[in-house]
């Protein structure tokens, strides 16, 4: 289980950053891939964990966004909003992305 410590993740690069959306690659010290995302609900940022094999095929425009963060390997993920931070367990939370119905492409064509 993976955990995204917002405070010891190493930006890696951002994907989209735009009044929209908001998606950055992060990853840790053991070299694990981390996404941020910006949500609906609960509104903020949500930091999650991922593996190779779903973001390359979000990559490719193969899944969404939503579907990405659904096959995280996360049990825990952090949503953070300006200076507060809550700490969701996913299997009793639904965390909506901000046009997580969209592919990368889609994402980037906005």
């Amino acid at each position: 289980m993976l955990i995204a410590e917002r405070k010891d993740l190493i930006p890696v690069k951002k994907l989209i950053d735009t009044p929209l959306i908001y998606i950055e690659l992060f990853e840790n010290k053991n070299g694990n891939l981390f996404l941020a995302s910006n949500t609906i609900k609960p509104g903020g940022t949500v930091y999650y964990a991922t593996m190779p094999s779903p973001f390359f095929a979000f990559l490719d425009n193969i899944i969404t966004l939503q579907i990405l963060f659904s096959k995280s390997p996360s049990l825990f993920m952090e949503v953070s909003k300006e200076e507060e931070k809550t700490l969701y367990c996913c299997r009793d939370a639904e965390i909506i992305l901000a046009l997580g119905d969209k592919t990368l492409s889609e994402l980037k064509s906005l």
